[in-house]
């Protein structure tokens, strides 16, 4: 590892100690973090015990495959590159490969490890449900993590995106085949063959050669400030400074059409549609909402009530903390609202989004717990 690789990451883990601890301050830590952590640790502890008597035991093995496939796929290799370094490569190439090599090292590392969680996570699927052993787990690992590294040198050599597509797809398929058709043993020979000769092109196109030199930079800025980007969508400070995406839906009131047809809810249509055509607010709520519910169906019965309630407050403090930044913009004042509307809309609109929703999925819940009983 160079000198100029831990330098470099040493700057970007204190700027992201120092935005994580900007968002997760001591309350969040004290009423989300730790009690989260604390529900989460004995659910699965409940989840590892039961396995066998629950419905992911009926779910075939070939889907868990699947799903690892689609979901493991490797990030931009990272080379911690800059573009001052052009200059700088001229009169120290040694250096400038250390530093790509360090930094493909520690990318790979990282994934690896991150398919291992993801393994021990769903290890008593895999062991207690459908007798795998520990070698057939560390053969599907390196199954895993020969995809996604072949699939990250396509989106390094092809550039247009239906080429990566398909050639990712192609990629996924045959790995699929190569779990469904072939023994673990020889998976794993394959697959150690396939890093080999993996490791080898990146080398000579990518860390020997400067060929791909600007390629690179720019891929290692986009991956630093992807994750910048969403952490900062998590902390409504920060999220006003990130661009807004304005679109117009493709499917819902492209023309601009009324939503409502009483003519004083005309606050309630303007933030309907701004949400609607605003990524950041649409999916935001989207993923609340849909992780929360996902939760509420997976969980054992005396955690869907607690977790119901925390889904209620997450969802009516999201949407209050919405409303409250939409409604400070000055487009506002054109119309000349008052107070009083304001607060009628505010409240009209925390019915639909958080109230309405929230209701039905408890009455679905005492339903069911009443055919449980």
């Amino acid at each position: 590892m160079s000198n100029l690789f831990h330098a470099r990451r040493k700057i970007e883990r204190r700027n992201n100690f120092k935005l994580i601890a900007s968002i997760v301050d001591w309350t969040v830590a004290l009423y989300i973090v730790i009690p989260g952590a604390i529900i989460g640790f004995f659910l699965y502890k409940d989840f590892a015990t039961y396995v066998e008597t629950l419905w992911v035991s009926q779910v075939p093995l070939v889907f868990w495959i699947v799903l690892l496939l689609l979901f493991t796929g490797m990030p931009t290799i990272r080379t911690y590159l800059q573009r001052a370094d052009r200059l700088f490569l001229i009169q120290n190439s040694k250096q400038m490969i250390q530093l790509k090599r360090a930094g493909f090292t520690w990318t790979l590392t990282k994934h690896l490890c991150r398919i291992g969680v993801y393994l021990a996570l769903l290890a008593p699927i895999f062991i207690n449900v459908h007798n795998l052993t520990i070698l057939d787990l560390l053969s599907y690992l390196l199954l895993l993590f020969t995809t996604s590294f072949c699939n990250a040198l396509v989106d390094l050599q092809m550039q247009k995106k239906w080429q990566q597509f398909c050639i990712s797809t192609a990629i996924r398929l045959v790995s699929l085949a190569l779990f469904l058709y072939v023994s673990p043993v020889m998976v794993a020979f394959i697959c150690s063959i396939l890093c080999i000769v993996s490791f080898m092109y990146y080398e000579r196109h990518f860390v020997q050669s400067i060929k791909h030199f600007d390629q690179l930079v720019e891929l290692d800025q986009v991956e630093f400030y992807k994750w910048q980007s969403t952490v900062s969508k998590t902390s409504i400070e920060l999220r006003s400074m990130l661009i807004p995406k304005m679109k117009k839906p493709l499917l819902l009131w492209t023309n601009s059409k009324r939503m409502f047809s009483r003519s004083d809810y005309f606050i309630e249509e303007l933030v309907c549609k701004t949400m609607l055509r605003q990524s950041q607010y649409k999916w935001g709520y989207l993923r609340l909402l849909l992780t929360g519910l996902g939760l509420i169906i997976v969980t054992p019965v005396w955690t869907k009530f607690v977790l119901l309630t925390l889904l209620f407050f997450g969802l009516r403090s999201y949407i209050k903390s919405l409303l409250q930044q939409i409604f400070e913009h000055n487009v506002w004042t054109i119309f000349q609202v008052t107070e009083e509307q304001m607060h009628q809309a505010r409240k009209r609109l925390l019915k639909g989004f958080v109230h309405f929703p929230m209701t039905f999925v408890f009455a679905l819940l005492v339903i069911y717990l009443i055919g449980y009983l």
